[in-house]
């Protein structure tokens, strides 16, 4: 990795095309989902085929994602991940929920129906449901992509807690055990605030710290490793193809039980170490994978307003007959609105540095904050 260890290793952008190039399979996968197509066997090319290494995906977020944890006491560790993750959430849900009454409103023009359907996305923002649920005899809705950021908030926190309590002999079995401890939670009740997807992605985070840790990173794997990653990949093609299910974080279900979240956690890692090597090369396609990669957050936000608030059934119905043309569009138009206020999000920060300039920090709080 000579001549690339700077920009790829232990670098804060060093998974910014993985990052890039999973907001843009994630929209897609969520366009996919209005559109229907059928192979010969009875498998959607659109509902199946994408989303079988879906969670393998989201597992090499995780995984990222561990790759910065830094143990901390519990407190603080809190503390950060409210400040961190809980205000963007809270702002996305304040957004999504306002404007989807707006649009349903002006859609069809039912008050009554309107509101019930808004309550109902407020409401699965407020408990923070990965999937649509019933809670109190009344249904409510998933909180969309946001899901994500709450599952990694607690899986933060659980591994911070994990790793503040156990010696370090004992932490593999730990994080095994908060893993199976939710996987087993999620066959009896549906948990609200995301608490058994946080539970089972503290391994994937565990296998980041790990990485960064011991400088895996910067090692190349050995064939035994590479052999044994792309078998993984294997046993899970096979296991979708077998099952005719696929994994799926959010609804808490897995086709090989809890086995399969050791296989995508294994199958993630192996996604980062590709987007490693292929940002090696630099180009176009990278630095462009990589500058959406930088905006993920905006990104993750941006998509769960647009895909809640706009009945996006309402256009897809529109090409039941074309649902290629239907699918191509819809991704265009969801891409360009995020897109457009991501510019705006930028143009609005340049805007309050150059009107509003920070105040010039004295010696000593510049040495404070280095320290």
């Amino acid at each position: 990795m000579q001549g690339t260890k700077s920009r790829t290793v232990n670098s804060i952008g060093m998974f910014d095309m993985l990052k890039g190039a999973g907001m843009l399979a994630v929209v897609l996968a969520h366009t996919a989902e209005n559109y229907s197509l059928q192979t010969g066997g009875g498998l959607s090319l659109t509902a199946f085929f994408p989303f079988i290494f879906r969670e393998s995906l989201m597992a090499a977020f995780y995984i990222a994602s561990g790759y910065g944890f830094r143990k901390r006491s519990i407190g603080k560790c809190v503390q950060q991940q409210l400040k961190t993750l809980l205000k963007p959430y809270c702002f996305t849900a304040v957004l999504t929920t306002l404007l989807h009454f707006i649009v349903h409103y002006r859609c069809f023009g039912y008050l009554p129906g309107s509101v019930s359907a808004t309550v109902q996305v407020g409401g699965g923002f407020l408990l923070g449901l990965p999937h649509t649920a019933a809670y109190f005899g009344q249904q409510f809705f998933s909180a969309g992509p946001m899901w994500y950021l709450l599952a990694l908030l607690v899986g933060w926190v659980l591994l911070n807690t994990l790793l503040n309590i156990f010696p370090e002999n004992y932490q593999h079995y730990a994080v095994l055990g908060t893993a199976l401890l939710g996987w087993g939670a999620s066959l009896v009740w549906e948990v609200p605030f995301c608490l058994i997807q946080g539970a089972v992605v503290t391994p994937y985070l565990y296998i980041g710290y790990l990485a960064k840790k011991h400088r895996w990173m910067e090692r190349p794997l050995s064939q035994r490793t590479l052999g044994l990653l792309l078998g993984c990949c294997v046993v899970i093609l096979g296991a979708a193809l077998v099952t005719r299910t696929t994994d799926c974080i959010s609804l808490a279900e897995w086709s090989l039980g809890p086995v399969s979240i050791l296989l995508d956690g294994a199958v993630g890692y192996l996604f980062i170490r590709l987007f490693l090597r292929l940002s090696r090369g630099g180009g176009v396609i990278v630095r462009f994978l990589e500058a959406v990669g930088r905006r993920s957050l905006h990104i993750f936000c941006i998509h769960t307003v647009e895909l809640i608030a706009i009945p996006w059934y309402l256009f897809a119905a529109r090409f039941v007959d074309r649902p290629v043309t239907g699918l191509l569009l819809q991704y265009l138009i969801s891409l360009a609105s995020i897109w457009l206020v991501c510019a705006l999000l930028q143009l609005r920060r340049d805007l309050m540095i150059k009107f509003f300039p920070a105040r010039r920090k004295s010696p000593r709080t510049r040495y404070t904050a280095r320290h």
